[in-house]
């Protein structure tokens, strides 16, 4: 090759990025004018047993060891991962093991997924069970016959899951961890390294299949725990992930059924009763996550359904893994967005009614991005919808008994919305000019401390319980009433307030060693 002024084949380099190579040698241009190091390999001939590059499909490192040498190292590691010697010994997998020799991408994150089950004593069935008994009830995103149905067929048939399932049930386990103690966890199963290994196997899945039901599915739940761990910024890039995914797969504003649409025959109604509930979920965690983050500019890339829209619905299990569903099996929710009244109180369900207040919080956005130039316009709209969602909450609350409102998610949005609602008016207020201006500070100071007493009573009800502070949106409403008692406090000096804000911090803390990593 030292004979020669130019190489035989193009540099590692330029193959990696699928440009034209002009084989100068010993360097060429593009490596030699970016100082990198400039390899050519000729010596490595093409066989038939050879992979060939493909992105995409493969993640192929750049020395790639031959397919016997794959093969071995492959079953060596496997072997030492289910060895029982190995089983006690928690250290943390190292990412060459993870990356260096995959073969399939399913084969590799199958792999994965394996060893954390492993790591965290639980099954798929296991992960699947805790999730659908906790946070299903809260999103219901996912049919449960579907999935069930779904990992029994991998498990009799003895087929490898695809990516995306994989992945899903990655997401899922990210989820249903942090409620366990943390002491019967080994150091490597921590939530951190869970998180990260979901959103590295997340990122394979992608570039494998591009996007899917499950994906989206997967990439909500990573956007919901970025969420329930306080990270704001993470959870808003990966909402947008979701976005994207959704829209390439037509699940959005334009899937969820209005009044005036036609029936869905019965064999396709369970999955597309899936595929809307993830439309409706999709643009009530987008805004919920706008409207923590501290840029009021930003709006939401999500078109929230008209107040015509029939509401979801829970998407509740059937008898059995062999039950399909009929013809009256899941029915259709017939209540629509804009009936916010109890007459309809047994048809909407506790996901209906989550639709409803988060409609509440999307027009709650709205008005408080109005400009300091429409004062009064921008107070009358408060005003108007402070009313709303008191009505509504009344509403809510008569429907259950007094624990279960404690810890319902409709209840807690409701709440949520008082806190932004009243806030956004003391801030238009800083400076009042008028009597009237002054009236409405104490009226939204009265509604804050009506939060702040229902905040106190949920703190109560899971010290007696024993139970974990569930995460939908709890921790920001501990905080916001924290800080309104805090505020408080500082004026009167009330040694009951600061029982009360002693409370509050000792929950707070309680959630962050839960879910905050």
């Amino acid at each position: 090759m030292a004979d020669t002024k130019h190489a035989q084949n193009v540099c590692h380099a330029c193959m990696l990025r699928k440009k034209a190579c002009d084989k100068a040698l010993p360097a060429c241009g593009f490596c030699a004018s970016r100082r990198l190091l400039c390899r050519y390999d000729i010596s490595v001939s093409k066989s038939k047993d050879q992979r060939t590059y493909n992105p995409g499909r493969h993640f192929v490192p750049l020395r790639s060891p031959s397919a016997l040498s794959v093969s071995t190292q492959t079953k060596a590691m496997m072997r030492q991962l289910s060895s029982p010697e190995n089983r006690q010994d928690y250290t943390p997998i190292c990412r060459s093991s993870l990356y260096v020799f995959p073969q399939l991408v399913e084969e590799s994150l199958n792999q994965l997924a394996q060893r954390l089950t492993e790591l965290t004593n639980l099954t798929y069935d296991n992960i699947i069970d805790r999730y659908f008994q906790t946070f299903h009830k809260s999103l219901p995103v996912i049919s449960p016959d579907s999935c069930r149905r779904e990992a029994s067929r991998y498990r009799e048939e003895r087929h490898l899951p695809p990516a995306d399932f994989t992945v899903l049930i990655l997401a899922m386990l990210l989820i249903v961890l942090p409620p366990l103690d943390p002491s019967l966890l080994p150091p490597c199963a921590s939530q951190e390294f869970l998180y990260t290994t979901t959103k590295s196997a997340f990122s394979q899945a992608q570039a494998s299949i591009c996007t899917s039901l499950r994906l989206v599915q997967a990439a909500l739940l990573i956007a919901l725990r970025e969420y329930m761990c306080l990270r704001l910024e993470a959870a808003y890039i990966s909402m947008m992930t979701c976005v994207g995914l959704a829209r390439v797969l037509g699940i959005g504003i334009t899937s969820v059924r209005t009044t005036r649409d036609a029936q869905v025959t019965s064999g396709s109604r369970l999955e597309a009763m899936e595929r809307e509930n993830l439309a409706w979920a999709i643009a009530m965690l987008e805004r919920l996550i706008l409207c923590e983050m501290d840029q009021r500019d930003l709006q939401p890339q999500t078109e929230y359904p008209g107040p015509d829209c029939r509401l979801p619905s829970d998407l509740k299990p059937t008898a059995g893994l062999n039950s399909k569903p009929g013809p009256n099996l899941q029915a259709l929710n017939q209540v629509t967005l804009s009936s916010l009244g109890a007459a309809d109180a047994a048809d909407a369900g506790q996901f209906g009614r989550q639709a409803q207040s988060v409609s509440l919080l999307d027009r709650l956005l709205f008005v408080m991005r109005l400009t300091a130039n429409n004062k009064e316009t921008k107070l009358a709209e408060l005003a108007e919808l402070d009313s709303k969602v008191r009505s509504f909450l009344q509403v809510v609350m008569g429907e259950l008994e007094w624990s279960q409102a404690q810890s319902c998610v409709p209840v807690g949005l409701c709440v949520r919305l008082l806190f932004l609602l009243h806030g956004s008016v003391l801030d238009t207020l800083q400076y009042p000019t008028s009597e009237t201006d002054h009236r409405k500070k104490d009226i939204s100071w009265i509604g804050l401390d009506t939060a702040c007493r229902m905040m106190l009573d949920v703190v109560q009800l899971h010290d007696e319980d024993k139970a974990p502070i569930m995460p939908n949106c709890c921790f920001y409403n501990l905080r916001a009433a924290r800080k309104c008692m805090q505020e408080r406090n500082k004026l009167i000096m009330d040694e009951a307030l600061s029982r009360d804000i002693n409370s509050l911090l000792g929950a707070e803390e309680k959630y962050r060693k839960t879910w905050v990593f």
